[in-house]
């Protein structure tokens, strides 16, 4: 039988295993950015207190990885496996202390590294790497003041939660959730009246002090842009069974609803049996899934809003299935088993083909259609820099680089020669965006430009803009095997930009 410290060995083995893939992955793939993980990269380099759409931590950590290394697609994504591993080691350390087992641990660590959303937040950079993280070392905090019931470990505590609401806005329900915590526990509910958990409120809010700064001098528009998402829709019922879908898939069906199955019994035994370890696990886990459930009402939820919920999501479905597992029949403990591997082997099939697409078709000869392809917006965007450039350098010196949407032109500042300052055309009905912001202080008018689009008919948008636009080129990008296409790009050249008839169009967002 194995000893229950091998089971730390395993995990640390399986962690840093994740790591130096994930590592060796980002150093040799041909995948370009994602438009996100290029917006993300452009904030890097326009450091500020905050951003239109999160805080600043993000940033920093892109400006530091791209700081002592050359500025690559590696060192821009570096920071995912970075964080996934500590991310990762923490989780460990916390399903060890709470399930009082290096196994159990080991096993959930194990499961949650091989999800489809666990590979791919660990080889693409974006704000839900801190996010994460700093929601994983909140509940490790938590943790250690149940468990010690000392008054100091509230500071680490609150300083976890302000480094997290500098990473993303959602941590607002975060903290809402320890203080749900606080409420419901009999034991805990005595910190309410000492001064401890006011000083980690206070320290919570200085270390994010600079999202509330940004904010108050930018007319509060993170906060519009938040509440944006929860507009009423007629399509409910619909976003939200894409939303359990959507869940199901990025984290595996097993897990998914073993995690369910956990919030369950960790309720009941929280909430009505008082035990403040269920009451931990489902209050920083449960909230958060009916809060983005509520969102459905906005018709549109994203598959990684919930992410943080499966910190302590996955330990009570730890905790309830091996429950079952020890208490069952030998039928009930082959199926879990069985539905554990077949996760494992579900999330390793779904790595294989993600990352490796090419593997696919050598194996199989099948070529995966493009619009099936979840990796088909990560291609074409080196070679659409190469030809902006070779446009971009038979127009006048002064000459801009421009586009619609934040993504699009993040992608273009990245991969385009010299790496300028792109210019995120003032049309009407499109999403706001940092760009909004930047492109105030950039002297455009009566300048020519080189513009890009994905579709042929968004010219007739920026034309008036223009005394004169004609085509340069349209560049198709083909998949290398199938030469099915993947993308259809447009390049235009503009000539005098006059601008828009007003400083600012009507933005979706509001």
């Amino acid at each position: 039988m194995i000893s229950e410290k091998k089971y730390a060995w395993y995990a640390a083995a399986a962690i840093t295993s994740a790591l130096l893939f994930r590592i060796f992955y980002i150093a040799t793939t041909d995948y370009n950015l994602i438009a996100d993980e290029a917006y993300f990269w452009d904030w890097s380099r326009h450091l500020d207190l905050s951003y239109y759409d999160q805080g600043p931590m993000i940033a920093f950590i892109i400006r530091s990885f791209t700081s002592f290394l050359p500025l690559s697609e590696f060192s821009v994504r570096l920071g995912a496996p970075v964080f996934s591993a500590m991310t990762s080691t923490v989780i460990y350390l916390l399903a060890s202390e709470v399930l009082k087992s290096h196994k159990l641990a080991f096993f959930t660590i194990l499961l949650m590294l091989f999800t489809p959303i666990s590979t791919a937040g660990g080889v693409i950079i974006t704000y839900y790497a801190p996010q994460v993280f700093y929601m994983s070392l909140a509940a490790f905090f938590l943790w250690r003041l149940i468990r010690d019931d000392k008054g100091w470990w509230w500071y680490p505590l609150g300083f976890s939660l302000g480094c997290g609401l500098l990473s993303h806005h959602m941590f607002s329900v975060f903290s809402a959730e320890v203080g749900l915590f606080v409420l419901l526990s009999r034991k805990h509910r005595k910190w309410l009246i000492k001064k401890e958990l006011y000083i980690a409120i206070v320290i919570e809010l200085l270390v994010a002090s600079p999202v509330f700064i940004w904010n108050m001098t930018h007319e509060a528009v993170m906060a519009k842009h938040a509440v944006g998402l929860m507009t009423m829709s007629q399509d409910f019922f619909k976003t939200f069974a894409q939303f359990i879908g959507a869940q199901a898939g990025v984290q595996t069906p097993f897990f998914f609803m073993a995690v369910l199955y956990g919030l369950c019994i960790s309720g009941y035994r929280g909430i009505i049996r008082k035990d403040d370890k269920h009451l931990f696990l489902f209050c920083l886990s449960a909230p958060l899934f009916a809060f983005i459930g509520v969102l459905c009402l906005g018709g549109r939820t994203e598959a990684n809003w919930p992410s943080t919920a499966y910190i302590t999501g996955a330990i009570a479905a730890a905790s309830a299935v091996s429950e079952i597992y020890r208490n069952g029949s030998l039928a009930k403990q082959a199926l879990i088993k069985g539905l554990y591997i077949f996760s494992i082997l579900m999330g390793t099939s779904v790595l294989i083909v993600v990352l490796y697409p090419k593997s696919i078709y050598s194996l199989s000869g099948y070529a995966l259609p493009p619009h099936m392809d979840p990796a088909n917006r990560l291609y074409g965007w080196e070679e659409l820099g190469n030809e902006v450039s070779k446009v971009l350098k038979k127009m006048h010196e002064e000459t801009f680089v421009s586009s619609t949407g934040y993504g699009r032109s993040a992608l273009l500042a990245f991969y385009v020669e010299g790496r300028p300052e792109v210019y995120e055309m003032p049309i009407k009905n499109r999403r706001m965006s940092q760009y909004d912001f930047w492109n105030g202080s950039m002297p455009v008018m009566g300048k020519d430009a080189v513009f890009v689009s994905v579709r042929e008919s968004t010219i007739n948008e920026v034309e008036p803009l223009f005394d004169s636009v004609e085509l340069a080129k349209r560049l198709i990008i083909k998949a290398e095997e199938s030469g099915l296409v993947r993308e259809r790009f447009y390049i235009y050249r503009c000539y005098n930009y006059k601008g828009a008839e007003t400083e600012q169009a009507p933005l979706k967002g509001f």
